[in-house]
């Protein structure tokens, strides 16, 4: 399946002054629990190591949390993050729903975020940019059941 890239707002500077937009790689997707779900706009970002969502999803979606399956992630600048992990289910509009282990944070301004392990090994992504398509492949024989 094809995605098209997101356009999104952006604020015009000194190094770009007429950059009022900007093209992401987002996908609609649904996170599962039990019998509450989610409806999110995730970025694809395949230098993230793992998924990551705002705080607010776990609770709405009444997820266990527990301080000892929690990890530590740098990035851009000095500052730290933290995540708390726990399983979920997760699907795209259409396809089936798989599995999730992904972290929750409640660091300022963060956006949901699929990284490499559990959806990069479960989806074959291609990042066609200059179509303006993000190509998703499911992998087949992993463990996963319709919605």
């Amino acid at each position: 399946m094809n995605v098209p890239y997101r356009p999104e707002p952006s604020i015009p500077g000194s190094a770009h002054p007429d950059r009022t937009a900007v093209l992401r790689p987002r996908i609609h997707v649904r996170l599962f629990h039990k019998n509450r779900f989610i409806d999110l706009l995730a970025l694809v970002d395949s230098g993230a190591d793992d998924c990551i969502f705002p705080l607010e999803v776990a609770t709405e979606l009444d997820l266990p949390l527990k301080k000892e399956n929690t990890n530590q992630y740098a990035g851009i600048g000095s500052g730290h993050i933290s995540a708390a992990f726990t399983h979920v289910r997760f699907a795209i509009p259409g396809e089936p729903s798989f599995p999730l282990y992904a972290g929750f944070s409640d660091a300022p301004s963060i956006v949901p975020i699929f990284g490499q392990a559990g959806f990069f090994d479960r989806v074959d992504v291609t990042f066609k940019k200059q179509k303006g398509l993000i190509g998703l492949r499911f992998i087949k024989g992993q463990t996963n059941t319709p919605h």
